[in-house]
């Protein structure tokens, strides 16, 4: 079964259970979260290393959206079974020495899954119940569903002479051109491949802002790390994430 596939089937399994749960009757109160943020992505592990020599230890930027169902357990506890989009991967760190002076080759490894999230919160209510704080973990997996080597080379301004007196020097304000990307596909171009899945432990914390009785204004920092290697080097996800959004009550 390929990839695209076998996170098809996991996304629906995980939306009907999400639904099942939030149907079913409970003592407290089932929730829905929809969230959104920005992630930033690194890679770690010998195989992070560019086939150029030049290692992915900078970050890669990317959007974190989500929905989740948040389940009651007891007291203050709970479970939160999230479907999410995670931009995961690296990008090579230039010193400024070389973008300074000459021409460089910026690439950035753009790993796109899609992720599930089983994390037990434990959660505490303050000022009267209009606040609440908890910290989150568990385990999450995800399916590749695009992997791409996107290379751009940058080149400095050209050198021009100093102007005559009375003439502005526009030399400084030619800023670096770059030339257009291309993309090299995982696995091609004698590129290591990367494997379907990758399986990971989460740890987090956030806290939720009580607008009414069925709504509420949430704000989380999550840190993933990757357990498992996505390829046959020993490279390994490392994904931080900052989401907000809104959270609502049912049942």
């Amino acid at each position: 079964m390929s990839a695209g596939r076998c996170s098809a089937l996991a996304a629906t399994h995980v939306v009907a259970l999400i639904l099942t749960l939030a149907a079913a009757p409970l003592g407290a109160q089932t929730t829905i979260g929809l969230r959104a943020g920005v992630g930033a992505a690194t890679l770690s592990g010998e195989g992070s290393g560019a086939r150029s020599g030049s290692a992915f230890d900078g970050p890669r930027y990317g959007i974190v959206p989500g929905i989740d169902a948040g389940i009651p357990l007891s007291g203050g506890l709970s479970v939160r079974i999230g479907i999410g989009l995670a931009q995961k991967g690296g990008a090579t760190d230039v010193p400024p020495s070389i973008t300074a002076s000459r021409s460089f080759v910026e690439s950035v490894a753009e790993l796109d899954y899609l992720q599930f999230s089983m994390l037990l919160r434990a959660s505490a209510d303050a000022e009267e119940g209009r606040l609440n704080f908890g910290v989150l973990a568990g385990p999450y997996v995800a399916f590749n569903y695009s992997c791409n080597v996107a290379v751009t080379i940058v080149e400095p301004p050209p050198i021009r002479p100093p102007a005559p007196p009375g003439v502005p020097n526009r030399a400084a304000a030619g800023g670096m051109r770059i030339a257009p990307d291309t993309g090299v596909a995982c696995g091609e171009d004698g590129s290591s491949d990367v494997r379907s899945s990758d399986f990971g432990l989460a740890f987090g914390g956030g806290f939720e802002v009580k607008l009414s009785d069925s709504l509420s204004l949430a704000f989380d920092l999550i840190y993933a790390m990757g357990l498992s290697e996505i390829d046959d080097e020993g490279t390994r996800n490392q994904h931080v994430a900052l989401q907000s959004g809104l959270v609502f009550a049912i049942g």
